[in-house]
């Protein structure tokens, strides 16, 4: 995404591996000034590209690891209710067989169904021998559909916890799931880290001017594959308030979506609320999980998880809140959320419009994150841990399209 804070998660073992270690300049004496800028260059395209692929790797696992955790989360919902279902059916069978048993008991302390029918003929007349077989009839279709209710109850119930089975097979199954996208974003995340780490002033400065140069190119590619970009290169607005308020206004008076103006609306409460890994959903900001649905695990630059003990959103989520404040239900995570509603071109890009980015832009199952566009170049989203939900500019590097929920 961009930020090479957060790139953070590989590998001076993968560098080694690969026969391109990342060390300092100065351990050896270079023949020439040309001989040494092509060596820090050199290493500088190494570690740009082993850091590129490893957080690449590391956000495709974390995304991963956000759809099980989803999926665990609704198998779990759904094994609370099936628990609750068969306690509804064993209480409701002991319901209708007691009262099978008092409908056995009146029919035996009558004499059984031939007493009871027989007493229809004690009638006075026609009316009230009439009334008294609707009587019995009623005493006798009881117990029949009481008897059946009963056993239905059951039956229902074995169902159910034959259900029960399947459901808990499936969380074990996730569980193992998650907790292995877990294990390999964190991995992967800590192998760039110790590529960063390892290098010099010089080459972070070369991988830097690479990266404004990719920039450029994807700048040049979006144009080919998603439309001329329909702005300028407005800066990032010193009062965010502003920013967002003139794209309620801009929304209100031609909205793209019914759901704009209220998703803006909802978002502009939100800013300054701290990211948090697999934080945040449709009551609002919450405390996380290390290794989530986020494009980061969730940790600090010491390691520490962060995210358990922040309250706030992370990229999918803050989408999933103001739209639902909006009165539209997104899924869960970025690459479900592209699904919906309509791809614009950039050209025809509104506030209120949804914008993903992906590692593989041919590939929108490699996507890893989603802001909300405000108009003129200008965005909102939660970008990563030790951030918070701001204004920002719309960057192309990664940029895989843009949704309009409809």
């Amino acid at each position: 995404m961009g930020w090479w804070g957060r790139r953070a998660a590989a590998a001076t073992a993968a560098l080694a591996a690969a026969g391109l270690a990342v060390a300092t300049l100065g351990t050896a004496a270079p023949a020439n000034a040309d001989t040494d800028l092509r060596t820090a260059r050199a290493k500088a395209t190494a570690l740009r590209e082993v850091v590129d692929r490893l957080q690449a790797e590391a956000e495709a696992a974390s995304e991963d690891y956000g759809e099980a955790n989803q999926q665990l989360d609704e198998v779990v919902t759904r094994l609370i209710v099936a628990e609750q279902g068969v306690d509804d059916a064993t209480l409701a069978a002991a319901a209708e067989k007691q009262h099978t048993d008092d409908v056995a008991a009146q029919m035996y302390m009558s004499g059984g169904p031939s007493a009871l029918y027989a007493s229809v003929l004690s009638g006075g007349d026609i009316s009230d021998v009439l009334d008294r077989m609707a009587s019995v009839n009623a005493v006798v279709d009881g117990r029949i559909i009481a008897t059946a209710q009963s056993e239905t109850a059951v039956a229902h119930a074995r169902v159910t916890s034959a259900d029960l089975a399947l459901l808990a097979a499936r969380r074990r199954v996730l569980e193992d799931r998650t907790s292995a996208a877990a294990t390999r974003a964190r991995q992967l995340q800590a192998q760039a880290t110790a590529a960063l780490a390892s290098a010099d002033a010089e080459v972070l400065r070369l991988v830097d001017e690479q990266n404004r140069l990719a920039e450029a190119a994807a700048a040049a590619a979006a144009a080919r594959t998603l439309g001329a970009v329909p702005w300028g290169a407005e800066p990032v607005p010193a009062d965010s308030l502003a920013a967002v308020d003139r794209a309620i206004a801009e929304a209100t008076a031609d909205p793209g979506t019914p759901y704009a103006v209220g998703a803006l609306t909802d978002a502009r409460r939100w800013l300054g609320t701290p990211y948090s890994a697999g934080g945040g959903g449709v009551n609002g900001p919450s405390t996380g999980w290390c290794s989530s649905s986020a494009p980061d695990d969730g940790r600090g630059a010491d390691g520490s998880c962060r995210a358990t003990s922040t309250v706030g959103f992370d990229c999918s989520s803050l989408m999933l809140r103001v739209f639902s404040a909006a009165g539209r239900h997104l899924p869960r995570t970025s690459r479900e959320q592209w699904k919906i509603g309509v791809h614009v071109a950039l050209a025809d890009l509104k506030p209120g419009d949804l914008l993903f980015w992906a590692y593989d832009t041919g590939n929108p199952g490699s996507i890893h994150h989603v802001a909300l566009y405000l108009g003129h170049g200008l965005m909102v989203h939660a970008p990563h841990t030790g951030d918070h939900v701001r204004v920002a500019k719309v960057y192309l590097n990664g940029l895989i399209g843009a949704v309009r929920p409809v």
